[in-house]
């Protein structure tokens, strides 16, 4: 039986077999080259690491129709160490646990602006994001990998993709 892997920022909750509750710094991941012409993004998640928490009751998900048994709070930090800004066109977040890949969630621009109050990170700046998560794992154990990318298009119109990586115990 495929289990859902569910992320939500504030409020939303992802249905994808993963946390709800806790966060975890990773070291930052640039994929771009620093330039003066285009975004540097790199991705940090806090706290590190992330610690569920078992829902009791169970957590719903978004939709209020699925139960998570553990729940995840981060942050998702997106820093810009370029001269250049960018605005974030979506972060994927893909669960991995027990040797299973859950599908991707996607967290939309729409959604960043709501839960950040906005989607852009200033040239030398950090926009943060905070992210609940509510998951079950086929083991039934609270570990967890999540894998994050980030979608970006610079104020000069490049395209910019940064990841990073965080888990969850």
């Amino acid at each position: 039986m495929r289990q859902p892997f569910r992320t939500g920022v504030a409020a939303a909750v992802l249905s994808a077999s993963i946390a709800c509750s806790g966060g975890s710094d990773t070291a930052p991941s640039q994929l771009n080259s620093a330039s003066s012409n285009q975004a540097t993004i790199s991705v940090a998640v806090r706290p590190s690491p992330i610690t569920a928490m078992r829902c009791a009751p169970q957590c719903s998900g978004a939709s209020g129709s699925s139960s998570f048994t553990f729940a995840a709070d981060m942050t998702i930090d997106m820093l810009d160490s370029a001269s250049v800004g960018a605005t974030v066109n979506s972060i994927a977040l893909t669960g991995t646990a027990d040797g299973k890949t859950f599908s991707p969630v996607t967290i939309s621009s729409d959604d960043i602006k709501q839960l950040a109050g906005s989607n852009h990170v200033d040239a030398h700046a950090t926009l943060s994001l905070p992210v609940s998560v509510a998951y079950n794992t086929p083991s039934g154990n609270a570990n967890l990998n999540v894998s994050i990318s980030v979608q970006a298009t610079d104020d000069r119109g490049n395209q910019v993709t940064a990841t990073g990586q965080v888990s969850v115990s």
